[in-house]
């Protein structure tokens, strides 16, 4: 089973219950002369937009996120993509007390830094501690058709939902489920299971493909996943843009939801 493709426009909408708080954020772009100014500020606005609704949520963005970016030699998507997938969930409806400004870094290249005061609006309530979820994958970068494992540790019985984001599609190729599915139906866990699950593997499995859609020189993807974690179960639609995602997790109660990101890179065949 090949997994689906999911690319969605960042149009968050959350619901009128949900919890509004105002933080102060920073973010910063070094940019080279041949990026513009405009540009290279409009990243590091972006970078303070993930870092006010980190602030609220309590969710970090995680090191090995960075590095992997980094190896895959095209930081800058790479790095703009792990932040908007870190911003599902949440919502900035207005900014205070902006401040922008470039300074020289080092040599011909400089850093745009913006700050400013963000109204960040997020699903009502604050998060469980006691209601967490481990996910492991089997591995961090994956060749062309190797298969794709998820291992996930729950703290107490829970509805689990695997989902995959595809950055270079469009529409509902965006955001796609991949478990529970019609092979693998079981969604209620206790213990810690295995995705495809032992009876699942003997239909499916998670094999990954490189896109075709990508230009000729580009020797590896960036591919996201996120399990959404509940108390009860929710009815989630097999695919969704990304702003129509935002808006159904938005709705879930902080309390009674847990929700755990992963990334992972995808060579293309004989890299």
């Amino acid at each position: 089973m090949k997994p689906a493709a999911l690319v969605f426009s960042l149009l968050l909408v959350l619901p009128v219950t949900a919890a509004a708080d105002w933080v102060r954020a920073t973010g910063s772009y070094i940019f080279p002369p041949e990026i513009p100014e405009a540009e290279a500020c409009q990243n590091a606005e972006n970078r303070a937009r993930a870092e006010a609704i980190r602030q609220v949520s309590g969710e970090s963005f995680a090191a090995e996120d960075t590095l992997r970016c980094a190896e895959q030699g095209d930081d800058a998507d790479c790095a703009r993509n792990s932040m908007i997938w870190t911003m599902v969930g949440g919502e900035i409806r207005g900014l205070r007390d902006r401040s922008q400004e470039t300074r020289v870094e080092q040599e011909s290249f400089r850093r745009c830094v913006v700050s400013f005061e963000a109204d960040v609006h997020m699903a009502r309530g604050r998060p469980d501690p006691d209601f967490t979820l481990g996910v492991a994958l089997n591995n961090a970068v994956y060749r062309e058709g190797e298969k794709l494992t998820v291992t996930l540790t729950p703290s107490q019985p829970m509805s689990v939902q695997l989902f995959q984001w595809l950055p270079y599609e469009k529409g509902d190729a965006q955001v796609s489920r991949l478990f529970p599915n019609r092979f693998d139906a079981t969604a209620r866990i206790e213990h810690p299971v295995t995705i495809p699950t032992e009876t699942g593997a003997r239909r499916y499995d998670l094999k990954l493909a490189f896109p075709a859609n990508q230009p000729a020189g580009r020797k590896m993807v960036d591919e996201y996943l996120m399990v959404v974690a509940t108390r009860t179960p929710v009815k989630f639609r097999d695919g969704y843009s990304l702003a129509e995602f935002n808006a159904v997790v938005a709705e879930i109660p902080q309390a009674d939801r847990r929700i755990v990101r992963r990334a992972y890179n995808i060579l293309r065949s004989g890299e």
